[in-house]
């Protein structure tokens, strides 16, 4: 099993127990800009009480479930981590937090097509604001991407707003200003 099949069959499970949810991480960046390698795949889902061992019937025994939520330390959420048997690959569901941000990119989630399949995920300016926030090396270079690929059709004065609400003015005006490459 592939990671695409493994989160075509994971969204699959969240429609069928009615759970909303997005795409979010490199799947979503990938979509609005360049592919790149990854072994995992991250998922809000819009509900606390996950029915974790419906999803995992659902899913079957290829999944398997990590019986202990865990604590995500960057965004404040929990979540479920799943490992997909023989496979390097794996798939966290966090849950929907209370905060401001995170409730308003839920809100704003479009539906796309990828792998075949109807997806949610976050719009483009959310996945910049997210990557922002997390800003590891490899979110830097999403931002990047993400940034160049869809310049001409941002909502500036929805990211510029968020940026000042999130504190992250300075790396949104870093993220925004040309590059010399040449250097």
């Amino acid at each position: 099993m592939n990671l695409e099949d493994a989160i075509a069959k994971v969204i699959e499970g969240l429609s069928e127990i009615g759970v909303e949810y997005m795409l979010v991480g490199s799947f979503s960046s990938m979509y609005y800009s360049f592919p790149r390698s990854t072994a995992d795949a991250d998922f809000v889902v819009g509900t606390q009480d996950l029915d974790v061992d419906r999803l995992s019937t659902l899913l079957g025994e290829r999944f398997k479930f990590d019986p202990q939520l865990s604590f995500e330390t960057v965004g404040g959420s929990i979540k479920n981590e799943i490992e997909i048997k023989g496979t390097p690959f794996r798939i966290e569901l966090f849950r929907l937090t209370h905060e401001p941000f995170d409730q308003s990119r839920f809100e704003r989630r479009r539906e796309i097509v990828l792998f075949d399949k109807q997806v949610w995920i976050p719009t483009v300016e959310d996945v910049i604001l997210q990557k922002l926030i997390w800003d590891r090396p490899k979110d830097r270079d999403d931002v990047a991407g993400v940034m160049e690929a869809n310049r001409k059709s941002l909502d500036e004065d929805y990211l510029q707003s968020w940026a000042s609400r999130l504190g992250l003015t300075d790396a949104l005006l870093r993220a925004t200003a040309p590059h010399d490459d040449s250097a």
